[in-house]
């Protein structure tokens, strides 16, 4: 590693945003010692003891130290509110200030982009090989986990805690099914909830994949603080990347590939910004038009988010953790021995489920934390309590990103649309009343108190989706805006290779290529992004693992 005072301006890749994807590209790319390769983040490096302690994350979502902090526009059927988008800013991008859970998603989630989409290549059988070979899988092994990758994954003891054991209690008794693995046949069902912590430390894509080893390559350059401008083109190819860093700005070619991993929104952003997008946000910008493009920052999709929050009648939780001595206390255990409740992101339990008859496989994702807070705060409720996160899976709204201006400086517009579609309040009405359903289980009858939101008042129909519109927010997994199709997709961004349609050398690599989120949390999914776009920028592909996967027998006619 060097500093990138770009003493040499030539590099034979550029990649563009140093986070789950990025640091993969890098990494791998770099191994060809032939090759150089050039790592851009606008962020700084991650060294804060507040990215290394897992239970230190509600200060890097609300704070603005590593973090973009981008806010949609006001939202049409959320009552007009506006809803905060945090994304990673820093060596490692939103996998150094995310929840750190581990989900890869469904089977049917990659064999849908292959036959729905015509994204062909990227079926179960081709992504599981790249699963396996980002992972160090600490727990007990099977033929879907990997043994030998830099992305460590651990799976918590649910039976320790008495609130997460009786939410997987409570999960059985309702009648839904459990496994003890939902990244490998069965992913539907309650289960521990995996996350990249290993040692007590959050292990990101950067520690991952950059490890101090690769970062003294002579043939790597990695520099933060780094703000990409603009890509360079000659006609219809990439030729290299127009930055500004402490001031000045510079522009440094690329003799390969230009591959852009800057996320869903700074993806999309940064081909606008550069003249590859629908011209009439172009035309608005004030950007010339290289080429047009119309569905860069179309298809914004995302995971909205809502909590079933309980006051919890016994003195249990996350709540004594939050005010001094506890708190102090476990800060010090933590600096001490990397160990204790801060060494935990305390999403331990989860499940995956189906909200109606009729649904092939999970469309809502579950998530228990022995802690609730008060709306639009990270403020916690007086007292002991307990919060249920009911996460949309595939909401049908779509929502666009378009650049305002021809400054990379000035953010973008975001409108998600969230609630546009029937179906997806529909899906927070079946989502409620399913969460209702287990709460009320005799598992949690030792420990179940008032319901503090959405309250006991609010029962039908009307009365849920005024909550829903008035509390919804987002579980930080924007995706789709560049989204993958066949030849024959006009609205597809980029081929099943990665490559922008019609144009040349360039590539994207991030969760902006999904062209229908997964039912997962971003993070694996978009470190095996990254796994597959640095072997199909060498023109090799690891060979399918066709492995059988879990489908309810009765999904037609049964919810659970």
């Amino acid at each position: 590693m060097k500093d990138s005072k770009f003493d040499d301006q030539s590099f034979d890749y550029i990649v563009i945003g140093a986070g789950s994807a990025g640091c993969v590209v890098a990494s791998r790319l770099s191994e060809d010692r032939s090759i150089t390769v050039l790592l851009v983040e606008a962020g700084p490096e991650d060294k804060s003891w507040t990215i290394d302690m897992p239970l230190a994350v509600e200060s890097l979502v609300s704070g603005n130290e590593f973090n973009w902090q981008y806010m949609s526009e006001p939202e049409k059927y959320l009552f007009g509110r506006q809803v905060d988008h945090p994304r990673g800013k820093v060596l490692g991008g939103s996998s150094s200030i995310n929840g750190m859970v581990y989900t890869r998603g469904n089977a049917l989630d990659y064999d849908g982009w292959e036959q729905t989409y015509g994204c062909t290549g990227w079926s179960y059988a081709d992504v599981l090989p790249y699963f396996k070979r980002s992972e160090t899988f600490h727990g007990e092994g099977n033929d879907y986990r990997g043994r030998h990758g830099p992305l460590r994954v651990s799976r918590p003891d649910v039976t320790k805690d008495p609130l997460q054991a009786a939410f997987m209690e409570a999960g059985k008794q309702a009648g839904y099914p459990t496994t003890d693995d939902s990244n490998a046949y069965q992913h539907e069902g309650f289960h521990p909830s995996e996350c990249t912590i290993y040692g007590g430390r959050r292990w990101s894509a950067a520690r991952a994949y950059l490890s101090p080893d690769v970062r003294r390559r002579a043939n790597l350059t990695i520099s933060t603080n780094t703000l990409a401008e603009q890509i360079v083109f000659a006609g219809k190819r990439a030729t290299g990347l127009r930055v500004r860093k402490n001031g000045q700005s510079s522009v440094i070619s690329a003799r390969r590939e230009v591959i852009l991993c800057s996320g869903s929104i700074g993806s999309a952003q940064l081909l606008q910004l550069s003249g590859v997008g629908p011209s009439d946000v172009l035309r608005a910008a004030n950007v010339e038009a290289v080429h047009e493009l119309r569905g860069v920052g179309a298809n914004l999709q995302d995971h909205p988010d809502i909590t079933l929050q309980v006051e919890c009648r016994q003195p249990l939780g996350l709540a004594p953790f939050t005010k001094f001595p506890r708190k102090h206390l476990a800060g010090a255990q933590w600096f001490l021995t990397k160990t204790g409740v801060a060494a935990s992101n305390q999403f331990e339990a989860a499940a995956y489920i189906r909200t109606k008859a009729g649904v092939c496989y999970p469309d809502l994702k579950l998530e228990f934390l022995g802690l609730a807070f008060q709306p639009d705060t990270f403020a916690p409720y007086p007292g002991y309590s307990f919060q249920i996160h009911m996460t949309l899976m595939r909401a049908q709204s779509r929502g666009s990103l378009a650049i305002k201006t021809n400054r990379a400086t000035d953010k973008p517009c975001l409108k998600f649309n969230y609630l546009e579609a029937e179906a997806d309040r529909e899906s927070f009405r079946n989502a409620l009343r399913l969460t209702r359903e287990i709460v009320a289980q005799s598992a949690f009858d030792p420990y179940r108190g008032k319901e503090l939101a959405p309250g006991k008042d609010v029962h039908t129909d009307e009365q849920i989706d005024a909550w829903v519109a008035s509390r919804v927010g987002t579980a930080y997994h924007p995706s789709g805006t560049c989204r993958m199709g066949s030849a024959a997709d006009d609205d597809a961004v980029v081929a099943p290779n990665l490559k922008v349609r019609g144009m040349e050398n360039i590539r994207v690599a991030d969760a902006s290529i999904m062209p229908l989120v997964v039912a997962a949390n971003t993070n694996a999914p978009c470190i095996m992004i990254g796994e597959m776009a640095s072997d199909l920028i060498r023109g090799r592909k690891l060979a399918p693992e066709r492995r059988p996967h879990y489908v309810a027998e009765d999904w037609m006619t049964s919810q659970r």
